[in-house]
């Protein structure tokens, strides 16, 4: 799975989600939104370690 891949589930997921766990879920997708924007594609595979700033 990828980050593009998970932000579409989780829009979808965001009509049936708690209005508490909602805010969790914006979150998420906000994050997952600035890997993507970073060119970190796969979060789960990436080597943080290794980028600069």
């Amino acid at each position: 799975m990828n980050n593009k891949e998970a932000i579409k589930v989780l829009k979808e997921l965001q009509t049936y989600c708690s209005a508490t766990s909602l805010d969790a879920v914006n979150y998420t997708i906000a994050v997952l939104e600035k890997l993507e924007g970073q060119g970190i594609l796969e979060p789960l595979n990436t080597d943080f370690s290794k980028i600069t700033k």
